[in-house]
């Protein structure tokens, strides 16, 4: 049923919200979520400032920051502000994907407060779009190409397992694009795969909105892809490495904060339940997660996993 529900959630979109596309087709909509760095933030908007693509418009949904964010954006003539309470991620990327979709916009940008966009992201990006469009025969959604912050020779995030692909920035660009992301940081969406897939998944609030969104996509039919040049710098993938059996470094996962996990796991159980493309991939995540949780003695982390794992299963949010 989940399926059939991601399916024809852009039919009812559009049915709900009937807009006038804006006439200029190359505006774009850039969406910065924000929630209490207001110094990251300053550094994203002057560098979104300083693109060599001009036809945007800068919008900021600001996830009820209390660090002075709100008087500073307020502030900003030149900048649309979205104040909402915090939403996580997910809400601000829905609240920011909401707005561009009615007001008219044809292409939207999705950024965190903490990346830097590279001055020619945006133009590399939208110029790519057409070119990867005809070689691979299909919608897609492009990325620019996310760097580490602190060491540019090198991605931000690994890519998925399995893919045998580098991180290092010099060998990625001897390709123009490829069939990988790293979003929500640099990401475009063109107005018509939202017709056809829907909104982000406001009720995930944090780890997972994008990767349900990505899958979502596949599942419909929408390539997802890197473009080269399009550069975007971000700090390097929060969480720590644990190895699934102590000392053992070969199997490792991905640990979260445990004041949040509930999440992750929550997020993961929907994505690897809902879409045929990620099922396949279930037992052995969960598999890590029990046997990583038990050889550490997590039983308390163990039991939050098993219960919000299955809520997500349920969508229960």
């Amino acid at each position: 049923r989940d399926v059939e529900r991601s399916r024809g959630l852009g039919d009812v979109y559009k049915r709900q919200h009937k807009t006038m596309v804006n006439k200029d087709s190359g505006h774009i909509a850039i969406v910065v979520v924000t929630y209490n760095r207001l110094k990251d933030l300053k550094n994203c908007i002057a560098a979104i400032k300083k693109q060599t693509y001009c036809k945007y418009d800068i919008i900021v949904v600001n996830n009820g920051s209390t660090d002075g964010t709100k008087e500073y954006l307020d502030l900003q003539n030149d900048i649309k502000v979205l104040h909402q309470e915090n939403l996580g991620g997910a809400g601000g990327f829905y609240t920011g994907m909401k707005y561009m979709y009615d007001n008219g916009y044809e292409w939207l940008v999705m950024m965190d407060d903490d990346g830097i966009p590279d001055k020619n992201e945006i133009k590399n990006l939208i110029q790519s779009y057409d070119k990867v469009v005809s070689a691979v025969g299909k919608e897609v959604i492009l990325n620019a190409l996310v760097a580490d912050k602190d060491d540019k020779d090198y991605t931000a995030f690994l890519w998925a397992r399995g893919s045998r692909r580098t991180t290092k920035i010099t060998e990625l660009q001897k390709e123009q694009f490829f069939n990988d992301i790293h979003p929500f940081n640099g990401t475009l969406v063109k107005r018509s795969v939202i017709e056809k897939i829907g909104m982000i998944k406001k009720e995930m609030f944090i780890w997972g909105d994008e990767k349900e969104y990505m899958a979502r996509a596949i599942h419909n039919g929408i390539g997802l892809y890197t473009v080269s040049a399009a550069i975007h710098y971000h700090p390097k993938e929060k969480g720590r490495k644990g190895n699934i059996i102590p000392f053992i470094s070969k199997y490792q996962i991905l640990v979260k904060p445990e004041k949040m996990s509930h999440y992750y796991y929550r997020n993961e159980g929907f994505v690897y339940n809902t879409y045929p493309e990620k099922k396949k991939h279930m037992i052995a995540f969960c598999t890590a997660q029990i046997v990583y949780n038990i050889t550490h003695f997590r039983f308390v982390e163990l039991a939050k996993f098993i219960k919000y794992f299955r809520e997500g299963m349920h969508n229960k949010y």
